[in-house]
């Protein structure tokens, strides 16, 4: 996706001044806030503002265009005494909005011209602008031309006798090529599941099970029937199973179950139609978190296929808390 542009830093400030113009008045021309000169500034180190994260994946990077304006309103009203109390309500409603408009990007805005009203015959009608120095600053998540996140990173250690490992966290990536299962040994204590998803059409079918369990655990673990059934039987301070599952009968149900957690971001072209992939950001809470105490305690997701039966991309990692 392009990175927004000077014009879509304009327009979004224009966009939010508009509202704080008086609604027009009979026959008078309709207000207006325009601008009448502007510069652009560095925000930030190169427009770098700083890191930040969807859910819990540390992917996107924070950058803004900084606009330095004079921004024109003008008014219109039957009198001059009329012009000149519109441009009174219109400055009061930016002072005591200073807050929200801070929130929305406006690092300043002050009066800076404000000249007596003019008639104009012609209409008739009394016409007065007021001038306003905006410092502006619009801010977007880019994720620095990225196709995807780093899941795992292969090491040879012996190229000789072929040996190697993979280092990984509590971090997976399954696609339309692979679905590895997501394994979280203890001690660690998880409080979520954090999601990032990319689907090109129809959601991937297929079960996806979650299971609590242990090395060296006797029988298979217990079947919950639902979510809320497995996390009150292995999630808390005291839970009463230690070798439990549930399984979602489809990957949309698991989905389902989760929460969105933060605005989409756009990485890569998995499924090469020449358009970014947007992923949605999504959390499953774990209930009051499982609490993995030993290093023989395990947490496993798994998807039922080898990989996802539909082209898709899902990141999962699981995250500390409880």
């Amino acid at each position: 996706m392009p990175a927004p542009t000077l014009d879509t830093a304009v327009q979004a400030m224009l966009t939010a001044l508009t509202p704080y113009l008086p609604a027009p008045a009979g026959p008078l021309p309709a207000p207006t806030v325009s601008v009448t000169s502007l510069t652009e500034r560095l925000a930030g180190l190169g427009n770098v503002n700083g890191t930040g994260a969807r859910g819990a994946f540390p992917s996107v990077v924070s950058k803004g265009i900084r606009v330095d304006a004079v921004t024109r309103f003008q008014l219109w009203a039957t009198g001059p005494a009329q012009a000149d109390a519109g441009v009174s309500t219109l400055q009061s409603s930016l002072s005591n909005d200073a807050g929200t408009l801070w929130g929305k990007g406006f690092l300043k805005l002050a009066l800076e011209a404000a000249p007596p009203p003019e008639v104009i015959p012609s209409l008739p009608a009394w016409r007065k602008h007021a001038d306003y120095r905006v410092l502006f600053e619009y801010t977007y998540s880019d994720t620095d031309g990225a196709d995807s996140l780093i899941a795992q990173i292969p090491i040879t250690i012996d190229s000789v006798f072929d040996e190697h490992t993979t280092v990984t966290d509590e971090l997976v990536r399954w696609d339309n090529t692979t679905a590895p299962m997501l394994v979280v040994r203890g001690p660690i204590t998880l409080g979520a599941l954090s999601l990032l998803l990319f689907v090109a059409g129809a959601k991937p079918g297929s079960t996806v099970t979650l299971t609590r369990t242990f090395d060296g655990a006797a029988g298979p673990p217990a079947v919950h029937p639902t979510l809320a059934s497995f996390l009150g039987a292995v999630a808390g301070a005291a839970p009463t199973e230690r070798n439990a599952s549930m399984t979602f009968a489809t990957f949309g149900d698991f989905v389902a179950a989760s929460s969105p957690d933060g605005d989409p971001i756009t990485m890569g072209d998995w499924n090469l139609d020449n358009i970014p992939d947007s992923y949605d950001s999504l959390r499953l809470p774990l209930g009051a978190g499982i609490a993995l105490t030993q290093p023989t305690d395990l947490f496993e997701v798994a998807y039922q296929l080898p990989a996802l039966d539909r082209v898709a991309v899902m990141y999962m990692r699981a995250t500390r808390g409880g």
